[in-house]
């Protein structure tokens, strides 16, 4: 039975859920043609691939034999390359083998193919088979996510990122365990701020095991191809994003990358301190039967937790939705609507923002402003519920780190 009439066969039985699926998936699809109408009225912004360029920058310094890392003249990093040595790898054959616009377009296109393939990987691992024509309908679905298509404007690394989070939750599930852990850690190691999507290796010895021996790997040939200096001067690239990352603009000065969901919230580093502590005392007291849960928990984290993060990062919630939706399905006690609205919520982020800052008074807290704010608490909210469940404890609870802590101690 194809998806579709999978869906619809549930239309007795959960009626909003069909019904939400339905827009959702109509959404997506036709997004493309949204942006397009949006871009010819000026609200959009072109494919202009401006970090591709900062990449491209980079690469043709590297081949210069000069420093990756270009400071402006106020001493920071602003518009630079900013990734770390290794990642340079993954960029440099498209830039020493086309020009700038082509080799940009081939990179973003091979991002979302990867990604493409990735997402159908997952729903293979999960049980679900795909007909051709179903793997072929997907293509739109991943392609019309706002998240992704703006990674793909402004030439950003969303995309191929959240391929590898994708392949690294499908050979979780296939038992390849080593491999999921290499491929997290190659995420956590390319691009910090996602770190929360290590979550699930916390959960099985080997997953960790693969991350540390593939995060060790990464790290010791990029010292091996670009030298210790470029890493010396990488460290203060961290330390002035740090710095300029403590200070945050308002929601409402509008862009289409805008995303600061602890924005005018007290204590807001202290908050994603704590959470993180809660989802580690979750994942280390969860079952292993709960695989499902924990790795969508630590995907969905990824723009709620990270100290300055973007609307692209969103695009990491795509196999959290794929996974806690398959999670929700099998649960006689499930709601699966749940995550497909959080997916709708983080889809209209960009533009549903900037409707609320136009229409809503000054006085409305630019908390309550942004929908992708409201489906990220969805899906973290949702995957933390069941991972509190499968462990029997309360992610909340401060006794149950010091409790945790104390049996690892035995």
């Amino acid at each position: 039975m194809s998806l579709l009439r999978r869906l619809l066969a549930r239309r007795d039985d959960a009626p909003l859920f069909v019904a939400v699926s339905l827009v959702v998936g109509l959404a997506l699809a036709t997004y493309p043609a949204v942006d397009w109408y949006l871009r010819a009225i000026g609200v959009a912004p072109r494919f202009g691939f401006w970090d591709f360029g900062a990449y491209a920058n980079a690469v043709d310094r590297w081949v210069a034999g000069e420093s990756l890392y270009a400071r402006n003249d106020n001493g920071g990093y602003h518009g630079s390359y900013l990734y770390p040595p290794i990642a340079l790898l993954a960029l440099a054959p498209f830039r020493l083998a086309l020009d700038f616009r082509p080799a940009a377009i081939l990179w973003t296109a091979c991002a979302v193919l990867l990604l493409w393939i990735a997402i159908q990987r997952l729903v293979g691992a999960l049980g679900v088979p795909l007909r051709p024509r179903e793997r072929v309908a997907i293509l739109p679905l991943v392609a019309g996510f706002h998240p992704v298509l703006l990674a793909v404007k402004l030439g950003q690394t969303a995309a191929g990122l959240t391929a590898l989070l994708t392949l690294a939750a499908s050979a979780s599930l296939r038992g390849r365990s080593h491999l999921a852990g290499a491929l997290t850690a190659c995420c956590g190691v390319v691009k910090l701020p996602y770190a929360p999507a290590g979550a699930h290796l916390l959960g099985d010895r080997d997953r960790f095991a693969g991350a540390v021996v593939g995060g060790l790997a990464l790290l010791a040939l990029s010292v091996l191809l670009f030298g210790v200096e470029a890493h010396r001067t990488f460290l203060d690239v961290l330390a002035w994003g740090v710095e300029t990352g403590s200070v945050a603009r308002s929601p409402r000065i509008w862009l289409p990358p805008y995303y600061r969901p602890l924005y005018d919230v007290p204590y807001g580093l202290a908050i994603r301190v704590l959470a993180s502590l809660a989802i580690v005392v979750g994942v280390l007291r969860a079952s292993t039967d709960a695989v499902r849960e924990v790795t969508a928990l630590g995907f969905a984290a990824v723009p709620l937790l990270a100290p300055l993060t973007y609307t692209y990062y969103f695009a990491a919630a795509l196999p959290a939705v794929v996974l806690l939706l398959a999670a929700e399905l099998d649960r006689p006690d499930g709601r699966p609507t749940v995550p497909v609205v959080g997916l709708l919520l983080l889809h209209v982020h960009s533009y549903g923002l900037r409707t609320a800052g136009l229409l809503l008074p000054e006085w409305v807290p630019g908390l309550l402003i942004q929908p992708g704010l409201w489906g990220n608490l969805l899906l973290v909210g949702l995957a933390a519920a069941r991972v509190a469940a499968a462990g029997g404890t309360d992610l909340g609870a401060a006794r149950s780190l010091a409790s945790a802590v104390g049996r690892r101690g035995d």
